[in-house]
Order: C-alpha cells, then structure tokens, then sequence
C-alpha cells in the first residue's frame, strides 16, 4: 500500500505537485500552488489535507486542516510511483510548460489532475472527464476544482479510472509515433 509505505494517514485528501525545484523553477507556479493547497485546507472541514511538493526540499509548511510537505527529487522510479498512487489529486500550476511528464505521470497513474490551461497542458486533459483546467496564476479557480473533486469521491473515483484508461491509449509511443506518420503523410500528399 503506498501510502503506508510512504507514512502518509490513509483518511487524509493527499494531493500531489511535482517540478524540479518547484519553489525557485522560474516556469512553474509554486505560489499558486501554495495558496491553492491554503485554500483547500480552510474549505475541508473536518478532513485533513495533505500537499506533497515532490522535487523541493523543505521544512512542513502548515495550513488549516492540514500541511505541505516537501520531498527532494527522488532518483528511484518506484518511490516516485508510489508518491502518484498515494495521491487522491494531482495539481499543476505553471506560468509556462510545454507538455510535462508529470501531468501524464498523474494520467497514467489513475490520478485526476487540476492544472492551469497554458502551452501544451490542455491537450494532455480531457476537461471533465480526466481533470480540470483553470487560468494561470487562479489559486481560487485551482483550490474550487480540488474542493469540488476531493468531496466527490465517486466522481473523482471515475476521473481517475478514465484517466488511467484514456492516458496510454492516447499518449503511448505507439499513439505518437502513428499520430507523426500520419502527419507526414499528410504533408506528402499536399
């Protein structure tokens, strides 16, 4: 079970952000993140929230109901699986990001994930169905669609398993490189 193995409460809402030096990486968002975990905090009444910024070390950082932890990169592929398979929600605030491996970690893990809608990100998720997409910089917009999904666990149950089933079928070498000989066809016949 990984959230055992990685010490983490079985009844707490765990929400997962991943980034190399989140806190200082000049394209990603870690202020949004930070006040939208804040936010999801204050709104869980009762349920403990627990914010995992994977790829930044760190002391806990405590908000309402809760707190963020801080893990440094983690070089061994197991231990980072088990980090997207104890996560109930996996957040992604960005200024800029071309299609990261993350988002589709989190995809193909089962984990649903709420990000913001800029370069690639919004053709990595199916609005509604794998994850929500909001504004750049909206820790408000970003912490209302946790909210909404961490209290829904059937629906966000249902993410997850449409998540786990679209991401490989959708993003798989296979996929890409038919996606690129079709492209080329394209380009040939025109």
């Amino acid at each position: 079970e990984p959230r055992q193995h990685l010490g983490l409460p079985q009844e707490a809402s765990i929400l997962l952000y991943a980034a190399n030096a989140a806190k200082s990486n000049r394209f990603k968002d870690y202020p949004t993140v930070e006040a939208a975990a804040t936010k999801v905090g204050a709104a869980s009444h009762g349920q403990r929230v627990i914010m995992i910024v994977l790829g930044e070390g760190g002391t806990v950082f405590p908000i309402p109901n809760g707190e963020i932890r801080y893990i440094p990169f983690v070089k061994d592929r197991r231990t980072t699986a088990r980090f997207y398979q104890a996560a109930d929600l996996y957040v992604h605030a960005a200024r800029s990001d071309t299609f990261p491996n993350t988002v589709l970690e989190a995809l193909a893990s089962g984990v649903p994930v709420v990000a913001t809608a800029v370069d690639g990100i919004p053709e990595q998720i199916d609005e509604g169905r794998t994850g929500f997409l909001v504004p750049k910089g909206d820790a408000e917009g970003l912490a209302s669609k946790v909210v909404q999904l961490i209290s829904q666990p059937r629906r966000l149950r249902a993410m997850g398993e449409s998540a786990a089933q679209t991401a490989p079928a959708k993003f798989s070498l296979e996929a890409q490189a038919n996606a690129y000989l079709r492209f080329y066809e394209q380009m040939r016949q025109s």
